[in-house]
């Protein structure tokens, strides 16, 4: 069912290029789902977002979404599906071109998880890039065949914002055995996605903040290609929920199962350490 992709990278460009079109309204409406503020420009795309998808998939779907939550407008829904309408809203709003639009589909059922994600797409849409993942297809980036890098540099994506944050840092240099460059870039999504295409060779976040929504396309292709992720020390983040909207804790992703392994031993002794 190729064209079900086809739908969602077309959803994700119109909402795509509306945003680029013109910098739109930055104006705060109110307060998302999650209980963080809302600014127009997000309110905007998801609302282009909903309407598009409820044009191109004829079946019933539950839309979960960063900015309003669950919506449930038909009855026994064939899919969910989640939807970050901009990831890196702050970049967006200084006009930093490192922002993405995720959706990501699996068939309906109870306890849907990450594993369930039939087709999905990350669209960098100030570069007019999608990396998009079809469960028959595998990974594309704008619909050629990805080639991984064997070797990832040594670089580090993830987002410190607070002391706590950088406890690990250390723990990882000693574990890989020297240091490598960290760049903290503004759209978990595509900082994800580099992992797997072997441009970076780790993501962290530890702060608590980010929610499935946001990271459920990009693992779902990062994974595909090779990566391995967790949620902290926790199991595989295959099985993180999608049905309604999730708080991840921690996450961390490694270009391969061993690059895994040194950040979540890493994550644990600075876990200890901060205790």
């Amino acid at each position: 069912m190729f064209e079900t992709l086809d739908v969602l990278k077309a959803v994700a460009r119109r909402a795509g290029n509306y945003l680029r079109e013109s910098r739109r309204s930055t104006a705060v409406v109110g307060v998302n789902a999650s209980g963080e503020v809302s600014k127009r420009f997000d309110v905007e795309s998801e609302e282009i977002i909903f309407t598009e998808l409820r044009r191109g998939i004829k079946d019933c779907f539950l839309f979960v979404s960063e900015e309003s939550g669950v919506r449930n407008f038909c009855k026994d829904p064939r899919w969910v599906v989640v939807v970050d309408p901009v990831d890196g809203s702050i970049n967006y709003e200084a006009t930093i071109p490192w922002v993405s639009i995720s959706l990501a589909m699996a068939p309906f059922k109870e306890d849907v998880v990450l594993d369930d994600v039939l087709y999905a797409t990350v669209y960098d849409f100030f570069r007019d890039v999608d990396y998009s993942f079809d469960i028959d297809e595998g990974v594309t980036a704008a619909g050629a065949s990805v080639l991984r890098s064997p070797r990832p540099p040594s670089v580090v994506l993830g987002y410190f914002e607070v002391p706590e944050s950088y406890r690990i840092v250390p723990e990882y240099w000693n574990e890989r055995g020297s240091r490598a460059s960290l760049r903290s870039l503004g759209s978990a999504a595509l900082d994800i996605v580099y992992v797997g295409l072997g441009n970076a060779e780790a993501f962290i976040d530890t702060r608590a903040k980010l929610r499935n929504v946001d990271v459920a396309a990009a693992l779902r292709i990062a994974t595909a290609l090779g990566a391995r992720a967790r949620v902290c020390s926790e199991s595989d983040v295959n099985s993180l929920r999608l049905e309604d909207i999730r708080r991840v804790e921690c996450l961390l992703v490694g270009y391969d199962e061993s690059y895994l392994e040194r950040l979540t031993r890493a994550h644990e002794r600075a876990s200890r350490a901060g205790k």
